[in-house]
């Protein structure tokens, strides 16, 4: 089997996906493990600063899609890059053995910290860093620089800056640790959470995520998973002014972490140890509390912060629109304005399947609606089927039934699937399309016109929930703005709220599909995703904030 393992381009993810490849194929032999490199946002916009960037993940994002839609198998990533947020349908299914997670400094004339001159310029994208050096040194001046190890060492060797603060795991990596001038012990700076492992994604539940548990290093899954938990805990993000370090020692825990204000002015620190990792967590977390951790940290959740949104979803996918916007600070009212009916599917319908060359899914509820009713009457998903997903959140879903999607539009919208089934359907092709009753009847319409033979089986409704008109009015009472994931949410809302929404409040739809249905009912839509998925509508709103507040 080739396995494709997705990462970045730079010399040193290369490196470090090699590092992963080279483990996979020791463990099986007869695999063929390749890289797929890509390029992600935080590679494309090199002139971007870390510490102004409207979101975590800018390393990441684009290797997960590439897992949901199939383009690669694997994905490998520095741990300290991962959002403290998981992502839908992956799993991160294995850990390489952690390399050395302390960081160092490269300076001009082999300067170590204490021997910087005065005022001299520190070059570093990270607050974490930045705060540490700020704390022992405050004579320093902190310089944000990007870019790749090489990059970097020119900045420093043309004079823009005086000294770097770099991993000492990506130097050794790439074959310079020789370059480093002092190693920073940790009493002076503690690393990044995940700093110095590799973490190897997978969709869950796939053939690939299978193969990666031969690797995987229990010691330092257990240590980043803690270090993750706090920052979970403690409501940070990976660009927060926070360090923390773990070890296993004799089967216990032991964890250090500090907290600190941007300038270093004050510094938490706690400790912990003990058998029981949730327990060494939150006994340094309350710790950090107790000594106002809230009030220091540079927090992603803080992007929302101060912003009540309504969350209309279905109580069923609603929970990671809710953690997610949660997670960027925001006051969440979560508000279904539908729930899902059974549609009754009779056996002769079903049977359709297994005579269809394609099945077409357009959302996640009718990924579960179908293999409901394929339990409950004993049948097996037929293995000859081509399936297509209209997106990455019903992909996911489908491979977490143990389904690989053939397909899946680079724009998650039924256009894009019909354009893209048609060249890949033969005039005559069987297409049984599974999906919602009252969907747009654009995807078979434009099938059949090719000369696809298309059944549709309608497996749920979208319905209002009961009360809701009366419920509605007052949990809009102090809403700032109201997400919409479908055109039935909108449609559902607007006749549940009779007029009770204010001007004010604001409009984010998941796409322009539900954009053009809010804007036919009466709605005034301020923001729309360009991807459209549950991540991709909170990015949108992230970056809309300034919008918000005007």
């Amino acid at each position: 089997m080739r396995v494709r393992l997705a990462t970045r381009g730079s010399t040193l993810a290369l490196a470090q996906a090699q590092l992963v490849a080279d483990a996979l194929t020791r463990a099986h032999p007869e695999h063929d493990f390749v890289l797929e490199p890509l390029k992600t946002h935080g590679d494309r916009h090199p002139a971007l600063k870390l510490s102004e960037s409207p979101r975590e993940g800018i390393f990441v994002k684009e290797l997960e899609q590439a897992l949901l839609d199939g383009r690669a198998e694997l994905a490998v990533h520095s741990a300290k890059d991962l959002p403290t947020i998981e992502t839908r349908g992956l799993v991160l299914g294995g850990f390489l053995p952690r390399a050395d997670a302390r960081d160092v400094l490269i300076g001009r004339d082999r300067a170590t910290l204490r021997t910087l001159p005065r005022a001299a310029r520190v070059g570093t994208g990270s607050p974490r860093r930045a705060a540490q050096i700020a704390a022992v040194r405050p004579d320093l001046v902190p310089l944000e620089i990007r870019g790749n190890v090489d990059t970097r060492l020119q900045r420093l060797s043309e004079g823009v800056v005086d000294a770097l603060v770099l991993a000492a795991a990506g130097l050794q990596r790439l074959g310079r640790l020789e370059t480093a001038h002092e190693v920073l012990p940790f009493d002076v700076m503690l690393p990044a959470p995940g700093q110095g492992a590799l973490a190897v994604q997978a969709v869950e539940g796939s053939p690939a995520a299978a193969l990666v548990a031969a690797i995987d290093d229990a010691d330092t899954r257990r240590a980043v998973a803690a270090e993750r938990g706090l920052l979970r805990r403690l409501g940070g993000g990976c660009l927060s002014a926070l360090g923390a370090y773990a070890t296993v020692d004799d089967g216990e825990l032991q964890m250090q972490a500090v907290v600190l204000d941007a300038r270093g002015h004050r510094v938490l620190r706690a400790a912990g140890r003990g058998p029981d990792d949730a327990g060494v967590v939150d006994a340094v977390a309350r710790t950090l509390e107790q000594q106002g951790a809230a009030a220091l940290l540079n927090r992603r959740s803080g992007a929302l912060s101060g912003l009540r949104v309504m969350v209309t979803r279905a109580d069923r996918q609603a929970a990671s629109l809710v953690s997610a916007l949660a997670a960027e600070g925001a006051d969440v009212v979560s508000c279904p304005v539908i729930e899902i009916e059974p549609i009754a599917v009779s056996a002769g319908q079903l049977a359709g399947l297994a005579a269809s060359d394609w099945l077409v899914v357009t959302s996640a509820n009718g990924v579960d609606r179908l293999f409901e009713l394929l339990d409950g009457a004993k049948l097996a998903f037929p293995v000859h089927i081509k399936v297509a997903a209209i997106g990455p959140e019903t992909a996911a879903r489908l491979r977490g039934y143990g389904v690989e999607p053939a397909l899946v539009p680079a724009r998650f919208v039924a256009e894009d699937l019909a354009e893209r089934l048609i060249a890949m359907v033969p005039p005559g092709g069987r297409v049984l399309l599974a999906r919602a009753a009252g969907a747009r009847d654009v995807l078979p319409e434009r099938l059949r016109a090719h000369g696809a033979r298309v059944t549709v089986m309608e497996l749920y409704r979208a319905i209002a929930p009961e009360g809701l008109s009366s419920r509605l009015p007052a949990a809009l009472a102090g809403v700032d703005l109201v997400t919409f994931t479908s055109s039935s949410t909108v449609r559902h809302f607007v006749q549940a709220a009779n007029g009770a929404i204010r001007p004010s409040v604001k409009v984010a739809c998941i796409g322009p599909i539900t954009a053009q249905t809010a804007r036919e009912l009466g709605l005034r839509v301020d923001i729309i995703a360009a991807e459209y998925t549950t991540r991709g509508l909170v990015d949108a709103i992230v970056r809309g904030r300034s919008q918000l507040s005007a």
